[in-house]
C-alpha cells in the first residue's frame, strides 16, 4: 500500500547569527511523499548495526526525487527521523529510506508557500 501516510523532508540548518551560539533547526525542503512501511530485514538490520546507527524505521517514497540536502523527515505524527540510508529502486520509481527516530527533536520551521 502507497497510503500509510505522508512524511515531509527537511534539512538541519545554523540558524543564528554569523558570531553567536549556534542554533540549529530543521527548515523545511517544501517537498512532500507518499510512503508505505517496510519490513527489516536482518541483513539490513546487521549492516546498521556495523555502520552504528540503530534502524527503526524502514519506508518506501514513491515518486520522489530526494534532494542531496535533505538529512530529517518528519511523518504526520510529528515524529523527527534521521536518514541513514538511501536506496533507489528504480523499476518501481521508488526510493527506500532506513530512518533512526531522533529522540531530542529539533524546532521546525516551515518555510512559507
Amino acid at each position: 500500500m502507497r497510503d500509510e501516510g505522508i512524511l515531509k523532508f527537511y534539512k538541519l540548518t545554523n540558524t543564528a547569527a554569523n558570531g553567536q551560539i549556534p542554533i540549529e533547526q530543521l527548515v523545511s525542503l517544501d517537498l512532500a511523499a507518499y510512503y508505505a512501511n517496510r519490513t527489516i530485514g536482518m541483513q539490513r538490520l546487521y549492516a546498521a548495526k556495523g555502520n552504528n546507527y540503530r534502524l527503526d524505521k524502514l519506508v518506501r517514497c514513491y515518486n520522489t526525487i530526494l534532494p542531496e540536502e535533505a538529512q530529517y523527515v518528519i511523518l504526520e505524527d510529528g515524529r523527527q527521523y534521521r536518514i541513514e540510508d538511501i536506496n533507489v529502486i528504480a523499476d518501481e520509481d521508488a526510493v527506500d529510506l532506513s530512518l533512526e527516530r531522533i529522540m531530542n527533536y529539533y524546532d521546525v520551521i516551515d518555510q512559507a508557500p
